[in-house]
């Protein structure tokens, strides 16, 4: 019954993506957006830090491109709210001989965009501490939802994950005005450009875009019409066939 309410609700919240990908079989040229859970890999046994290593293995990229800042790579920096860095990340770059790339802005335009979002969170938590309060409680019951949901790492990558993904966004926006909803486009925008840049470059290899669940929906509608993406979940379904399952 859990589930079928899951569906529904994935039903009632479409996200619109027409784009063109691969099925589960792969070109040796793929790029393959994966969508990290973060903190969560933590805590959920069908998606695990060892099965984000296991995924990252069975791409065997030639170019990774990573949600990070400059420094942060450079420097195999702890990346705050995204412990697969340290975790799995960094280790796998210091074993393999691969390409990293940052998709994360450094310096002045990290600093704009980040003050800005700031200002603007702290602001809505002070005129509207009843909606911030909200918007917490819906955050930690959307986790605790999907947590339930995940019994594979395909099913991050499913529709019911990017369609209750897309309706906390929407509610932040109907809460919190559009200018929530403008900022985050903008960040995920420059991510999705660099993006399509490391593409650009690297004609003829295999690229793993290390992305969040959060952010997939961002990444599916921006390359839109790439030839060379991935249908990630059937291909985790194929590439994972002895994941955790709950």
């Amino acid at each position: 019954m859990k589930q079928l309410r899951l569906a529904a609700l994935a039903l009632g919240f479409a996200a619109g993506f027409t784009g063109q990908l691969h099925a589960a079989t792969a070109p040796l040229d793929g790029v393959y957006v994966v969508g990290a859970i973060q903190r969560l890999h933590a805590t959920e046994p069908s998606f695990s830090f060892d099965d984000l290593r296991r995924i990252i293995d069975a791409v065997r990229p030639d170019v990774l491109v990573l949600e990070v800042r400059p420094d942060e790579l450079a420097e195999r920096k702890d990346t705050q709210g995204r412990p697969e860095y340290p975790a799995v990340v960094w280790p796998w770059l210091a074993a393999h001989p691969a390409t990293a790339l940052p998709m994360e802005p450094g310096g002045k335009a990290f600093e704009a965009m980040t003050g800005d979002a700031g200002r603007r969170f702290e602001a809505f938590a002070k005129e509207q501490p009843e909606a911030d309060a909200y918007m917490t409680r819906l955050g930690r019951a959307l986790s605790s939802v999907l947590q339930d949901h995940w019994r594979h790492p395909a099913d991050a990558h499913d529709a019911v994950t990017r369609d209750l993904i897309r309706a906390q966004g929407l509610a932040q926006a109907k809460l919190g005005g559009e200018g929530f909803a403008t900022s985050q486009a903008a960040w995920d925008g420059y991510m999705v450009d660099r993006t399509r840049e490391a593409i650009a470059a690297h004609p003829g290899k295999r690229i793993l875009v290390l992305a969040s669940y959060r952010n997939l929906n961002a990444f599916r509608t921006g390359l839109t019409g790439e030839a060379r993406l991935v249908d990630m979940e059937p291909w985790l379904r194929e590439a994972l066939p002895a994941a955790s399952v709950r």
